[in-house]
């Protein structure tokens, strides 16, 4: 059973406003309608001084934010970065930490990939099976438990971290 994620996640390598684009925008509107930072700054209620720093590529506060590109009339979210959109499992994801695990041998992670897989596929079929399985596979000392415990948290962590928190 393959059970596929499709999680919306911010590109981290994006900004979270185009400034560029808004700087841009804002001064060439500004120059179009033949307007001074001072006489703008009467229409929209923004200082001049934060309208030039702005237009220098300086990030505005939020509601210097909203008051601009409502003067624009263009959305706001043109500016925000497309959410890409993640399609792959979760024990893919898992694999996926696993690998880059540099603490880990290529056999461990083969048999953590494994194993992962394994629990994922018996938890989401048939919940009362996992008892038996653990049991019935050798790395399950008390103290591998643990280990795959503190493991599987880690990893939980990462991912929230890389991700944003969602």
């Amino acid at each position: 059973m393959s059970i596929c994620s499709m999680v919306a996640v911010a590109d981290p390598g994006a900004e979270a406003v185009d400034i560029a684009e808004l700087a841009a925008l804002l001064r060439q509107r500004r120059l179009k309608d033949g307007l001074s930072l001072r006489e703008l700054s009467a229409l929209t209620g923004v200082p001049f001084s934060t309208l030039s720093r702005v237009e220098s590529g300086k990030v505005p506060d939020l509601a210097t934010f909203r008051n601009i590109v409502g003067w624009l009339g263009i959305p706001a979210d043109r500016f925000f970065p497309t959410p890409r959109v993640r399609n792959e499992t979760t024990p893919e994801a898992i694999a996926q930490v696993l690998r880059s695990d540099a603490a880990l041998s290529e056999e461990a992670r083969e048999q953590l990939t494994s194993t992962f897989q394994q629990m994922y596929t018996v938890l989401t079929v048939n919940s009362q099976a996992v008892r038996m399985q653990l049991r019935s596979h050798g790395l399950f000392t008390p103290k591998a438990s643990e280990l795959l415990a503190d493991l599987l948290q880690r990893m939980q962590d990462k991912l929230l971290e890389e991700h944003g928190g969602s």
